[in-house]
């Protein structure tokens, strides 16, 4: 299965390219895989380190916080590169670094770099196991989970790189401790049959002369994996089966005594140790339950110390709070979230996997069955035992199963390849084309199309916000609506502002950004009449000041889905034709088609004029006015939740060229200004 002969031709030319095109997606790329992406990361260091105003989220605020420093910590550090250097451009070519597009892109090409670690295991694996080490390479490049999920700022990303360093290391000392063993058990044979003492003595300096086996990578793997089970807790899972068989190299094949089993177990104590108190002081420094002074003078307790895996897995232990975030069936990890991740190649991995099983519990002859102690096996264990695991957790979602890749791609990379393509072979070249029209699929999807225009959306408001005049007097409310929790952090809010007069007083600015995010149960009804609450409550409250002009304008900025935003404005022209038919502001045709470029039927669909990005729509209701003016349209938005539909409204007055415009317009997110007027009577 992963042995081969002989070594055929193997290139790195399509590993170098598609590392190439990891790089250039890493700067491209517009989706929104997850939440965590962001609110587990960046938000909170953004906070941290920038004094950029974003909500953290409860994982590092409640009183036993399940999340380590020790992932965000590594992935925030360009935020200190920015910071230090900001200065400097901004002195010497008046140029600032700390732009939303520079926060976002610089944590990606550190996660992208990072990735290649991943590369270079896979590699190093692969020449050990005499298989092609470039096809492996190419196969592993070549999936959407490096070329996206790769990319992104996950601490699942991280446990995929992680897995990846204990697979390489533990393989390493397997194979050395192989070839080791088999030397001193050759050279004990001979010992035992000499009969003149100097060759007995020569063989004692060559068995002396032999490398050490038993304890080395100890201190490696002790730290790497206690560092991984800070970043995810569940790393435990995915490191048990290749630490057990570094436990036990020689010793259940009867090779080696069962005293080595305790004493690797003690060597790889003093990492566990000092990679735990590490861990332990920086999370206990940040969450503020300990200082540096009450540390030095020993004035600690038990509570002082913040242990994030231990409260993880306080808090999963509990049914009813794993199930507060989603519960699954048991067989979604199996049937459904590793096709999704690896396409064909999970099911070539299951059906063998089922082979193995029959093999070792079937009926055949003990020479027939498979080795439980190679590394294929360990391989192959180290992919089927955390699915099962993790199956039996209520909450399931894709991205736990990342680190099942390295292994899948090590045992089955043959499978997916093609190295003679114009050898026919049905099943060879259905499988390759299956394999990477898949990823091809998911790249576009998952990395563009998925939430696409939430992250452009907020930089959008920013860039709208930074474009006004500054009216300190005047906050803004932002609501985002019928998506994932926005990125609030992108709006560059400062959580503190100084401002100085012209005489050079500073002052302290109060806060003039408000950011809300609506469920996407919120239905249009429900919307409308919280723009219309905010925008009153303003509007009194900026009327009521002593230097406000006469009937000073409030206003809002939502963003939503276009398919969302369809539905919105649809009940805001029933509110105008309503209001129209007692006596207030109508809206003709003719005043419609007044407009350039712009007809009628467009804009009675999407309230705004296609011809002009600045359309809007007056909604009146007795003496107040709803105002919608459209700022952006983020192209390539797609959310599961709020699917477009496929019908097509055709209307006298458009056409299936208009309808299909309109459609397409729905799979975007739409930033719109609403302004609330009270006419004053």
């Amino acid at each position: 299965m992963i042995l081969c002969s002989a070594r055929a031709w193997d290139s790195p030319l399509w590993w170098c390219l598609l590392a190439l095109l990891r790089l250039s997606l890493a700067g491209f790329q517009t989706s929104y895989l997850h939440p965590d992406e962001f609110h587990q990361s960046l938000q909170v260091r953004a906070r941290d380190l920038l004094q950029i105003e974003g909500q953290k989220p409860w994982e590092f605020t409640s009183a036993s916080p399940i999340r380590s420093i020790a992932f965000s910590g590594i992935v925030s550090l360009p935020y200190s590169v920015l910071r230090s250097l900001n200065p400097y451009t901004v002195y010497y070519f008046d140029w600032t670094l700390l732009t939303p597009q520079m926060l976002l892109l610089t944590p990606r090409l550190l996660m992208t770099f990072l990735s290649f670690i991943a590369d270079w295991c896979i590699y190093r694996i692969a020449r050990m196991c005499y298989v092609r080490p470039w096809q492996c390479m190419e196969v592993f490049a070549s999936s959407y989970v490096m070329l996206v999920y790769g990319t992104r700022t996950l601490s699942n990303t991280f446990e995929l790189i992680l897995t990846c360093v204990v697979l390489w290391r533990v393989s390493v000392s397997i194979v050395e401790s192989t070839k080791v063993i088999r030397r001193e058990t050759l050279i004990d044979d001979m010992y035992q049959s000499a009969e003149e003492m100097k060759h007995k003595v020569r063989l004692v300096r060559l068995r002396s002369s032999l490398p050490p086996y038993n304890y080395v990578d100890s201190f490696i793997l002790s730290v790497v994996v206690t560092y991984g089970v800070f970043v995810r807790p569940t790393f435990l899972v995915y490191s048990f089966i290749p630490m057990a068989y570094w436990l036990q190299r020689g010793i259940v094949t009867k090779e080696l005594g069962f005293k080595y089993f305790n004493l690797r177990i003690l060597s790889l104590l003093p990492g566990i140790i000092l990679t735990f108190l590490i861990c332990v002081l920086a999370d206990s420094f940040y969450y503020e339950s300990l200082t540096a002074k009450e540390l030095v003078f020993g004035n600690v307790t038990a509570s002082s110390f913040i242990v994030t895996p231990l409260n993880f897995y306080a808090y999963n232990a509990k049914t009813e709070n794993v199930v507060s975030h989603g519960e699954h069936p048991h067989f979604l990890h199996m049937l459904v979230n590793l096709p999704l991740l690896h396409g064909v190649l999970a099911f070539v991995g299951l059906y063998h996997m089922s082979l193995f099983v029959s093999r070792v519990f079937g009926t055949g002859s003990i020479a027939r069955k498979p080795k439980v102690y190679s590394l294929a096996t360990m391989l192959m264990l180290s992919f089927i035992v955390p699915v099962m695991i993790l199956s039996a957790v209520p909450h399931q979602e894709a991205r736990f199963l990342l680190p099942t890749l390295p292994p899948l791609v090590l045992l089955h990379s043959d499978k997916v390849s093609l190295h003679n393509f114009f050898k026919l072979r049905f099943s060879k070249h259905f499988l390759f084309l299956m394999w990477h029209s898949w990823n091809i699929f998911c790249v576009v999807f998952f990395g563009f199309l998925h939430q696409g225009g939430v992250t452009n959306a907020v930089i959008g408001v920013h860039e709208y916000i930074q474009s006004k005049p500054h009216n300190f007097d005047k906050p803004i409310h932002v609501y985002f609506s019928h998506m994932y929790t926005p990125p609030t952090f992108l709006l560059m809010r400062k959580i503190e502002v100084v401002a100085s007069t012209s005489e050079g007083r500073k002052f302290r600015v109060p806060r003039t950004i408000y950011s809300h995010h609506l469920s996407g149960s919120t239905n249009s009804s429900q919307l409308s009449s919280l723009l219309h609450a905010q925008l009153l409550n303003s509007t009194h409250v900026y009327n009521s000041m002593p230097d406000a002009g006469d009937n000073m304008t409030a206003e809002v900025i939502i963003c939503l889905p276009g398919s969302v935003a369809t539905d919105f404005l649809d009940h805001v022209r029933q509110d105008v034709v309503g209001t129209n038919r007692q006596g207030g502001l109508r809206r003709t045709k003719a005043d419609c088609s007044a407009q350039a470029g712009c007809s009628c039927s467009d804009y009675e669909t999407s309230g705004t004029c296609s011809g002009d990005e600045t359309g809007s729509m007056m909604a009146a209701n007795g003496s107040k006015g709803l105002r919608l003016e459209l700022i952006s349209r983020q192209p390539l938005h797609v959310s599961f939740e709020h699917l477009p539909s496929s019908y097509l409204r055709v209307t006298p007055d458009c056409d299936q060229i208009c309808a299909a415009r309109r459609k397409i317009h729905e799979f975007s997110m739409e930033t719109y200004r609403v302004t609330f007027r009270e006419e004053m009577k």
